[in-house]
């Protein structure tokens, strides 16, 4: 699917399966409303394939893991016209993020579906909306900043200013 025709509904990060790096995201719907999921950036040295693919062959592909194991990305590789080996991985942690997928406890690399019901009610929203949802455009999805938990020396900072304005006003 050409980067053109897709609608992007969402922009996203997370953390790679390993942790090691931080991944970029993209839900978009095609002019025919179909629901698809890309990489789009790493913030490691992982390579992976930027194309998008549809949810519901996500969906399909992982559907066909044997009933009572954890799902791999493994699953996903079939997906993928060459390319990375990587993406796979990447895209679980992608749904994972968005809560379509969970770890097993104790498999750092074995997940489990989660009822999808809260996120197709939340696409069917994005897909049908008229405006551009926050970061659908290429100038807004530069300007996207990932908001981080304040550092000991920020909240430091923050409380010595604070008391410097409590003195000088009362």
């Amino acid at each position: 699917m050409s980067k053109s025709e897709m609608k992007v509904l969402k922009t996203a990060t997370c953390k790679s399966v390993t942790g090691k790096s931080t991944l970029t995201y993209q839900l978009g719907t095609s002019p025919d409303s179909t629901v698809h999921m890309r990489i789009s950036k790493n913030t490691g040295a992982g390579f992976f394939n930027p194309e998008w693919i549809a949810l519901k062959d996500i969906q399909k592909a992982l559907a066909k893991g044997h009933k009572g194991s954890p799902l791999t990305s493994f699953l996903l590789q079939s997906l993928l016209k060459g390319g990375s080996v990587n993406t796979p991985a990447f895209l679980m942690a992608a749904l994972t993020n968005e809560r379509l997928l969970r770890v097993l406890k104790g498999k750092k690399r074995g997940h489990e579906f989660l009822d999808p019901e809260g996120f197709d009610a939340k696409m069917k929203r994005l897909v049908a909306t008229k405006v551009k949802p926050k970061g659908a455009t290429s100038s807004t999805r530069k300007k996207a900043v990932t908001k981080k938990a304040p550092t000991k020396k920020t909240t430091v900072r923050k409380k010595a200013v604070s008391k410097r304005k409590t003195s000088k006003t009362g």
